[in-house]
């Protein structure tokens, strides 16, 4: 096995900036200044290394806060590889086919914006791995213990003999880092987005069916458009269930819906939605069907109550608005 374990660094806009991906308005995360990689193997044993620094071609002026954090330069970032050639050597340098390690999960869905951008092919890499999770998994966490790279570094006791924020250096303690940890082990039990998505959905007690998964999706919307999505069957006799006839879907979080579909028959069950972005392009959708409890159901009325009673506000206050 081998992995590229990379960083990266990225200027930002003092505005943001907003791309058009398919259909779909996106906002830049930040344009890519630095790369740093190094090739391990299974060991954590680094074999290679590569760093370069990019000049960038929207976001032209260095950030105050960037240049604090990295400790870059104006002239510094002028002087970088443009960054579509910076890109096409570092996928050179990678190969096609190469699995990558990274701490947290931020890097990947930079560097597909990036590539994108610069219209190279944004479908790589295919492959990654957010490290951070491999070491909780084997490590775990004690309480108010940081989990960020350099902390880490001081839990290990690992020499802090290079700067932090530093593409490269911050790959290289990454790698170290890995050398501490059964990496093969940790790699092969990585869980996959689905898995991710289904131990979200399904984690919990209670009575779940007809779990779903739907990558790829442009629009975060897709799933309240798609039938396939959008249509569930009872858990019971396997009969199409009708949504909520008023098309209410409640909030969890950030990126979890949920409303209340009807069996003729067997009454009502929750449909769960759970999505996620983890390239940064495009979302993934699971779907779950639970027999809910009383309390679930007393919840489901009184907050659809709510949402209804918001819903007509709006409205009134759209109309009043309109006669002004």
């Amino acid at each position: 096995m081998q992995l590229i374990i990379f960083d990266l660094e990225w200027n930002m806009g003092y505005k943001p900036y907003l791309f058009d991906y398919h259909g779909a308005e996106q906002t830049l995360r930040g344009e890519l200044i630095q790369i740093g990689a190094v090739k391990v193997d299974e060991a954590g044993r680094m074999l290679d290394s590569l760093q370069l620094n990019l000049r960038p071609r929207l976001f032209r002026k260095l950030h105050h806060h960037i240049a604090k954090v990295t400790g870059m330069t104006q002239s510094q970032l002028d002087a970088g590889v443009p960054i579509k050639e910076g890109l096409r050597r570092f996928m050179d340098w990678c190969g096609p086919d190469a699995a990558f390690g990274e701490w947290g999960m931020d890097d990947v869905p930079v560097l597909k914006q990036n590539l994108f951008l610069n219209g190279l092919d944004e479908s790589w890499p295919h492959r990654w791995y957010d490290l951070q999770q491999v070491f909780l998994a084997q490590r775990g966490r004690a309480e108010g213990e940081g989990m960020t790279l350099e902390s880490v570094v001081d839990r290990l006791g690992i020499e802090k003999d290079e700067p932090f924020h530093d593409a490269l250096s911050d790959a290289k303690y990454t790698a170290r880092v890995c050398q501490q940890l059964d990496l093969a082990a940790g790699l092969a039990a990585y869980p996959s987005e689905e898995d991710s998505l289904r131990a979200t959905l399904c984690g919990g007690e209670g009575e779940f069916a007809d779990f779903v998964y739907s990558p790829g999706h442009i629009q975060r919307e897709d799933f309240r458009e798609q039938e396939t999505l959008k249509n569930a069957a009872c858990p019971v006799c396997g009969a199409a269930m009708k949504p909520d006839p008023h098309d209410v879907w409640l909030r969890r979080g950030n990126t979890g819906y949920y409303s209340l579909y009807e069996c003729a028959a067997h009454g009502g069950f929750m449909v769960r939605f759970k999505l996620a972005r983890r390239d940064g392009l495009h979302w993934s959708v699971a779907r779950v069907t639970e027999t809910p409890t009383e309390a679930q159901l007393a919840q489901w009325k009184a907050q659809k109550a709510k949402a209804l009673a918001r819903l007509r506000r709006a409205a009134q206050e759209r109309v009043a608005q309109a006669g002004r």
